[in-house]
């Protein structure tokens, strides 16, 4: 039962320490967006939907090259972590 409290007590010591994640976001030539914290396993808050003169916004990205969806109704915060702003070119 000690070791028990003691492993309990360990964890929540290092969960008050940690402060989260940091997720950035890069909106590619976009307005900015502000960056967000989150625990690991959360799901982000939906970041306000930049905007770029010219362009449509398309959705968040995992990688610079914008191949990769972040899927916000899914996918969780793991890490330190940047998305990309995808555009598509207006005609």
């Amino acid at each position: 039962i000690v070791v028990c409290i003691v492993v309990i007590l360990i964890v929540f010591a290092l969960e008050m320490r940690n402060p989260g994640f940091n997720v950035k976001f890069d909106s590619n030539g976009g307005s900015d967006v502000p960056a967000q914290s989150h625990m690991h396993g959360q799901l982000l808050d939906e970041p306000e939907v930049p905007s770029r003169q010219g362009y449509t916004f398309i959705g968040w990205f995992k990688d610079p090259n914008c191949d990769i969806p972040w899927d916000m109704e899914t996918d969780v915060v793991e890490s330190d972590m940047e998305l990309y702003a995808g555009w598509q070119k207006n005609e």
